[in-house]
């Protein structure tokens, strides 16, 4: 009790003393809020990304279920094999299926923009324990009868959105794909489903999956195996553990797997089922972010350490002006303990009011840094609300920061010989000032280290940026677009008919005022659709080659350059035509090894096809990858792949400026084709690179801070250094030492300082480099971590800004009146 009771007066003097110095006390606050904060967001978004359970009843019951033949497992399954499992659950209570989809919504007449949406089984939202928030959930009566039950819930975001949170949507009808579907419930405000990071607004029923999504071909009745489209999530029953469950599920599920091998031999062996937790959901954020996350984290991490020696030479300084206070109060009695315990006190003051700042902070950073990570995609919607985890994590870091940049201060402060004031004094000052430099080469070192690693990501980040993508990124506007049927390739007359609307689409476009020039091809820079087929070359060899579907002007509208021969013409589009195909580069070079491919024939199955051109390389899915060998068909040239398309379109100016016009093209041929993903050229390949970007954003942001505090603190120590030692710089200007005496003096103790930090940060970054090659290698391009340019510009920049932060006290000890100065000693 008593023990509490001095603690609490502790922290009453601490906080009345913190109050009367208003400037220290924000200032120290300032420094630790950046420090507190930055470790705050980055670990909120980690928690919201990796840990963060979900909004559902017991998440902690949830179970994912994957297959396998071998040692990938993978979480698809088709709709044949979920009814097979839903009727014998074995070991689970029940399953229950969703799938992420692209929903063409209308409401009043008007096309909305295209909507996220989930196909879900009847008993997804009483499996998870989801009440509506309005209305009713989609119900298992409602999940019967295929195309049976039109009815959808919305999300709370989207009813606040589109219906402003009106009463009257519950029973409203909206059109999907050109059905009309009734609204019957909203889901609450914190449910997103089970993949984190998405945000569906619409849900339907499975069995609407023919309705809801025209342009796909029946899903449900689908041979086995034959597309993998369903998630499942279960709970297992009471009693059982996950391993007996999925034994006991395996046999069932295995009756519906064909275990025919399509490349002859023996029949395939069983697939196996395996059961993983699903309490924090599934999401593809950690297979992109985890780890640039991660690596975050260690650098705000240095960040902190590095305001903490700030924090600890203000301290010092601040006790050396105290050390009367403190002579007093150990000759009236005071322990050292106790005076240790006061000044932990106040430092842990400091670090709680900067961990409050930091949270407040940290709340509006991780918001701007998912809206970043969301740049040019799908937007990211995560829960960002600080919870338990969160804020445990600020408390133990405010607290550990107080006492660790407070425990040394603290000693010092009260290591006092109790002998006349101004020897007391004297000493306290060298011991300050010997402590302060210690803190002051720590941090120097620290922000070296931190500078070169945010170096080595931009430099990899530049170099990814300078590759030659092949494409003329500014001006071109992409849209997908796939009309009914499109999934559909194998139905007699699908083809023709797509064709013959694609066609139209092409001519409507190229009509508009403000478009260079337009075309349609199978895939998009970044998302590779096409098939890849193996072609015989005239030597006899074989060639595998990726196969996109493409139309006349794909190559001018996107900047690609025609190397030899000629683009495809109206007279190529006919399958009755002579078959013929453009190449690129890479497949020329594989193929022809140096011999003209133009005129060459290759060989598919029994088609001969002439290849009439040459165009330059370009990249698809990733810019990290080599360029695969390519051989362009046009349409209905193409034996492979379905007929999905994407819209490409190259203004005159902005691609904005002839969207809407676009829409409208599109809408006067079908009112109700969908139109996905509509974006730009740039913002597409950006997208690419985010995670890149990223990284090298954020490490940039954080080694600048870390520098910037690093700078403070050594203008704090010098500046300090100045004013204890005013005395002995008007003794050396009276004695003739000139004012640039006096100058290069400061400034030399600046250098040799900044050394010591670059002497031991280079080292330590080296190191660090070596230790962490292979867990940062997938993050850098066309470069080492040990990179000798980077670390060369990261020494040069810190030591430049270093010398301009010491040369300001440098310059203000050199204009030291020597007869003030003596007059005040």
């Amino acid at each position: 009790m008593l023990l509490l009771e001095t603690l609490i007066n502790d922290l009453r003097y601490a906080i009345r003393l913190l109050w009367k110095s208003p400037i220290f006390t924000l200032a120290v606050m300032f420094s630790l809020a950046l420090g507190i904060g930055a470790n705050t967001a980055i670990f909120s978004l980690i928690n919201a990304v990796m840990w963060r359970t979900l909004p559902v009843n017991d998440p902690e019951g949830l179970v994912l279920l994957t297959h396998s033949r071998g040692s990938t497992f993978s979480g698809g399954f088709t709709y044949q094999q979920y009814r097979v499992m839903r009727q014998q659950p074995g070991g689970f209570t029940e399953l229950a299926a969703w799938s992420s989809a692209r929903m063409n919504v209308s409401i009043d007449g008007n096309l909305e923009p295209t909507t996220d949406g989930q196909l879900v089984s009847g008993n997804y939202f009483s499996l998870l324990g989801v009440s509506p928030i309005a209305g009713r959930t989609i119900s298992a009566e409602d999940d019967v009868v295929p195309n049976g039950h039109p009815v959808a819930m919305i999300s709370y975001g989207y009813w606040k959105r589109r219906f402003g949170l009106s009463p009257s949507v519950i029973g409203r009808d909206i059109s999907i794909s050109g059905t009309r579907f009734t609204v019957i419930g909203v889901t609450p405000p914190e449910f997103f489903g089970v993949e984190v990071g998405a945000s569906p607004d619409l849900f339907v029923p499975v069995l609407m999956q023919p309705t809801a999504m025209p342009d796909l071909e029946n899903l449900l009745d689908q041979p086995i195996i034959y597309r993998t489209w369903l998630q499942v999530v279960s709970r297992i029953a009471s009693g059982a553990t996950a391993a007996q469950a999925a034994a006991q599920l395996e046999p069932i599920y295995n009756q519906e797997v064909p275990t025919a091998n399509k490349f002859g031999g023996p029949p395939l062996p069983p697939e196996r089922l395996r059961v993983e937790p699903a309490a924090t959901g599934i999401s593809d954020l950690r297979r992109q972010f985890s780890q640039p996350l991660f690596i975050l984290m260690g650098i705000v991490g240095i960040v902190l350490l590095i305001a903490c020696a700030n924090t600890a030479n203000l301290l010092l300084a601040r006790a050396a002006a105290r050390s009367g206070e403190f002579g007093v109060r150990l000759a009236l009695g005071a322990g050292r303990r106790r005076l240790v315990r006061q000044l932990l006190v106040e430092s842990i003051v400091l670090a709680v009011a900067g961990g409050i700042c930091g949270v407040l902070l940290a709340s509006l950073v991780t918001r701007l840094l998912v809206a970043y990570m969301s740049a040019g995609q799908t937007p990211i919607v995560l829960e960002l609300t600080p919870d338990l985890r969160v804020l445990t994590f600020t408390a133990a870091v405010s607290v550990l920061t107080g006492i660790l940049f407070g425990l040394t201060p603290a000693l010092r402060a009260t290591r006092i010989d109790l002998t006349p004031s101004l020897k007391a004094l004297g000493r306290s000052v060298r011991g300050g000032l010997r402590s302060g430099k210690i803190l002051c080469v720590t941090q120097v070192a620290l922000s070296l280290v931190l500078l070169i690693g945010a170096g080595l990501f931009v430099r990899s980040l530049q170099k990814l940026n300078g590759q030659d993508s092949g494409v003329d990124r500014d001006r071109v506007l992409i849209v997908r677009v796939e009309p009914r049927g499109s999934d559909q390739r194998n139905i007699p007359g699908t083809l023709p008919r797509l064709d013959r609307t694609y066609r139209e689409l092409l001519a409507r476009v190229a009509a508009i005022g403000g478009v260079r020039s337009c075309s349609l091809a199978q895939f998009t820079p970044t998302t590779l659709r096409g098939n890849t087929a193996p072609f015989t070359l005239p030597s006899g060899a074989e060639q595998r080659a990726l196969v996109p579907m493409i139309y006349p002007k794909f190559f001018a509208t996107m900047g690609i350059g025609l190397v030899a021969g000629r683009d495809f013409g109206d007279a190529d589009l006919s399958p009755q035509s002579p078959l013929v195909a453009i190449v690129n580069e890479t497949f020329a070079r594989q193929a022809f090894k140096g011999a003209p491919a133009v005129g060459q024939q290759l060989r598919q199955r029994n088609d001969l096809i002439e290849i009439v051109g040459v165009v330059a390389d370009s990249r698809y899915t990733s810019v990290r990858e080599e360029t695969p060998p390519t051989v362009y068909q046009t349409f209905l040239q193409t034996r492979t792949g379905r007929g999905q398309m994407a819209l490409y379109v190259q203004a005159d100016a902005s691609p904005a400026a002839v969207l809407s016009q676009v829409r409208q093209a599109v809408q006067e041929i079908d009112r109700d084709l969908p139109l996905f993903a509509i974006h730009t050229l740039e913002e597409e390949m950006g997208a690419v690179l985010i995670r890149d970007r990223l990284i090298a954003t954020l490490s940039t942001v954080f080694s600048g801070l870390a520098l910037v505090l690093a700078c403070v603190g050594l203008y704090g120590l010098l500046s300090f250094s100045v004013v204890q030692r005013s005395a002995e710089m008007g003794i050396r200007m009276a004695l003739g030492a000139n004012r640039a005496d006096v100058l290069w003096t400061v400034m030399r103790e600046a250098l040799l300082l900044v050394a010591a930090g670059v002497v031991i940060g280079i080292p330590v970054a080296l190191a660090l480099g070596r230790l962490a090659s292979n867990r940062i290698a997938g993050l850098l391009f066309g470069l080492h971590a040990t990179d000798p340019i980077t670390i060369g510009v990261a020494t040069l920049v810190l030591a430049l800004i270093a010398a301009g932060a010491g040369y300001m006290p440098a310059r203000r000890a050199s204009r030291v009146d020597p007869m003030v100065a003596l007059r005040n000693e």
